[in-house]
């Protein structure tokens, strides 16, 4: 394993057609590797599946919304590229229950690129 100039970019994004446009940023940004998990956020726990909370849905906007979790390791160059991608398709992330991106630095690395 080697030390890298790379970054995991991590997003939170509401709603599969968003999903989709994430993936068609990515390409066009010519990032072909990302993972998309299904993820449920607390919001969606909380107002669906703990009744004894199901009054408290109005605290947790987008909470009925499909979320999915984006995983994507991306040379640190293309970082704020990626980031300004994801910051359109969603919205700029500014209102509640829209989802989050961040990035954790990667320490080491293994695989094509």
């Amino acid at each position: 394993m080697s030390t890298s100039d790379r970054q995991l970019v991590v997003a939170v994004v509401k709603g599969y057609r968003r999903v989709e446009r994430v993936m068609e940023g990515f390409l066009e940004l010519g990032l072909p590797g990302a993972t998309i998990v299904d993820a449920k956020g607390m919001g969606q726990i909380v107002s669906t599946e703990l009744p004894v909370f199901s009054g408290f849905r109005s605290l947790f906007p987008g909470g009925g919304e499909e979320s999915y979790l984006i995983l994507s390791v991306v040379a640190t160059v293309q970082v704020d590229e990626a980031i300004g991608m994801l910051r359109d398709v969603c919205e700029d992330f500014s209102a509640k229950g829209t989802g989050i991106v961040f990035t954790l630095p990667v320490s080491g690395f293994v695989g094509p690129g």
